[in-house]
């Protein structure tokens, strides 16, 4: 939840904040591309939720070392995984990439809306995403045929944030593939590298005389 706080709330204003105290005039004039400013921006973020959740995981790993030392042998033994497990770091990363998607969706907003609209279109998306598996069987709940072509667009269009949820699966000792957490993260990252597509694409025709 820090994460996504960050990565809203910061991410809304990368641009809008330049284009509010006209920052972005001096930023243009300078050796400095639109497509560059949006990528440092969106880099600078992300190397600041990287921190961020470093930070997190370590404290993380210290809590359940010291409640994993204070249990009993008998009761360590019925954990389905161990406390200190690097498995968690599965779960870690893919939660990061999470935050980097929500951070991309963020900047695109901010590119052309206000502060208050970009943070409620973000987090509206973020909400939908968490639901997006719902919306491909919508078909079994509804019998509207342009009900379930538009939750289907729906479907395709939102970032599928389910996807990144294995801490049920991690905390339980389930297996999770490989292949499985490399497609998620291939996922991401397009779809990160798309936003940011159209991020700059949109940047570019904004007029700023």
């Amino acid at each position: 939840m820090f994460g996504l706080f960050i990565a809203i709330f910061i991410g809304i204003g990368l641009v809008s904040k330049e284009v509010e105290r006209r920052s972005i005039y001096s930023l243009l004039s300078k050796p400095i591309s639109r497509p560059q400013f949006i990528v440092g921006k969106y880099a600078g973020l992300v190397l600041t939720l990287a921190a961020n959740v470093a930070v997190m995981t370590v404290a993380l790993y210290a809590v359940l070392g010291y409640l994993t030392y204070i249990q009993t042998p008998a009761a360590r033994s019925a954990w389905d995984a161990p406390g200190v497990d690097p498995r968690l770091l599965e779960a870690i990363g893919l939660i990061f990439v999470e935050l980097m998607i929500v951070t991309a969706i963020a900047l695109f907003f901010s590119t052309f809306s206000t502060p208050l609209l970009a943070a409620a279109l973000t987090f509206g998306l973020f909400i939908v995403g968490h639901f997006n598996t719902d919306l491909k069987n919508f078909d079994k709940i509804v019998d509207s045929l342009p009900a379930v072509w538009l939750a289907r667009g729906v479907y395709h269009t939102v970032p599928d944030f389910s996807a990144f949820d294995i801490k049920t699966e991690v905390v339980h000792g389930l297996p999770v593939a490989a292949g499985y957490i490399g497609t998620t993260v291939g996922y991401g990252f397009a779809y990160i590298a798309a936003l940011l597509v159209v991020s700059v694409l949109v940047f570019a025709r904004r007029d700023f005389k």
